[in-house]
């Protein structure tokens, strides 16, 4: 059994993969500054919003499919991975530089250091506290991303690189009044991550 399928059926099983495309020529751009009142201060404005989904990952020649429930509420994440019927569920709890690893049956991790944390785990460094951000198709703030691919009529961030890996968004979908991300990817020298967005739920 390869290691990342022993790490789902113990519930241990991680984020986001890649898919690649632009339908349309895109203009690369420097990232602006971010004015008041743009779609991305008021997506960074959210408190509460959810999605589910599908999740595909692959390290080291290996790779692993997973379903995909995340639960953002004020500064705290809500991130749980299972397999099919739900089977080898495992639940993280980011809160800021705070994780805590929920490996199933009582066996709960903690550590001020959450990407070291599911290296130990997984074999791999994940990148949540980023990812939190990269879903909603901005980049971090927590360093400046490289340059910025723009398509579509409305704008759309299509593609950046922070942090070293390499976002892509290939479909957007518009939740209330915004362009969310259904289908993206991140691609990093580790691992790449591919998400396919179900549904969005925006409070």
């Amino acid at each position: 059994m390869n290691r990342i399928a022993r790490c789902v059926r113990h519930g241990l099983a991680l984020s986001l993969i890649g898919l690649l495309s632009t339908a349309c020529a895109p203009s690369w751009v420097k990232p602006p500054e971010l004015q008041a009142g743009t779609e991305q201060n008021r997506l960074l404005a959210l408190t509460h919003w959810r999605l589910e989904g599908r999740v595909a990952i692959q390290a080291h020649g290996e790779g692993v499919n997973a379903n995909l429930y995340w639960e953002h509420d004020g500064r705290q994440d809500r991130v749980r991975l299972s397999g099919p019927f739900s089977q080898g569920a495992v639940s993280v709890v980011l809160q800021d530089d705070l994780i805590y690893l929920n490996e199933g049956n009582g066996n709960i991790r903690s550590s001020r250091d959450p990407e070291e944390l599911l290296k130990d785990r997984l074999g791999f460094s994940v990148p949540l506290r980023e990812l939190r951000y990269w879903v909603l198709g901005l980049p971090s703030p927590r360093g400046a991303p490289a340059y910025v691919s723009v398509a579509g009529v409305a704008g759309e961030v299509r593609s950046f690189s922070q942090q070293g890996y390499s976002l892509t968004y290939e479909r957007f979908a518009r939740v209330k009044e915004f362009d969310l991300p259904q289908k993206l990817s991140a691609q990093g020298r580790e691992l790449k991550l591919k998400l396919i967005v179900d549904e969005w739920v925006l409070n």
